[in-house]
């Protein structure tokens, strides 16, 4: 477990009544995990989940030679605004790997965002490198926010 650095998880214990923001991170066709999330918990929590804008949609309004660059900054943007990370990790399919998430990761680490991991793998949530950037793992959704709503 890492050190948090930061005070948003203080924050968020000194106002329990308070609803707060958490980012989504995980692989982006994991559409299933996204709406389970929101749809169980999205009654007392805010959740911020990138997938909302398509690829399409950022192409036809953001030139495609830079919509990248765009979506990283735009990804940046939307965890500096949360409270909390939930990022899900797996393996993947035909070898993919999560970099994207992975980088989201560490880039709310570096900023003081708490973050917390799904992963039905005990070997993704006991790799060194995760470990030092997230709070605390878990083997599934439910675990996860009954640990995050404090039940």
């Amino acid at each position: 477990m890492n050190s948090m650095k930061g005070s948003k998880m203080n924050r968020i214990n000194k106002h329990e009544h308070w609803k707060f923001t958490i980012y989504l991170a995980g692989y982006s066709n994991d559409r299933e995990y996204r709406k389970e999330v929101i749809d169980k918990y999205g009654q007392l929590i805010d959740f911020i989940d990138p997938m909302c804008i398509t690829w399409q949609d950022v192409n036809e309004n953001v030139n495609p030679n830079v919509s990248d660059i765009w979506l990283i900054k735009r990804d940046k943007k939307l965890i500096d605004s949360c409270d909390i990370m939930v990022a899900k990790i797996e393996y993947l399919p035909y070898g993919e790997i999560q970099i994207g998430t992975i980088m989201e990761i560490m880039y709310a680490f570096d900023h003081g965002i708490p973050v917390f991991l799904i992963s039905s793998e005990p070997k993704i949530l006991n790799n060194a490198w995760l470990k030092f950037h997230y709070k605390k793992g878990f083997g599934s959704i439910d675990e996860c926010f009954e640990c995050v709503l404090g039940n």
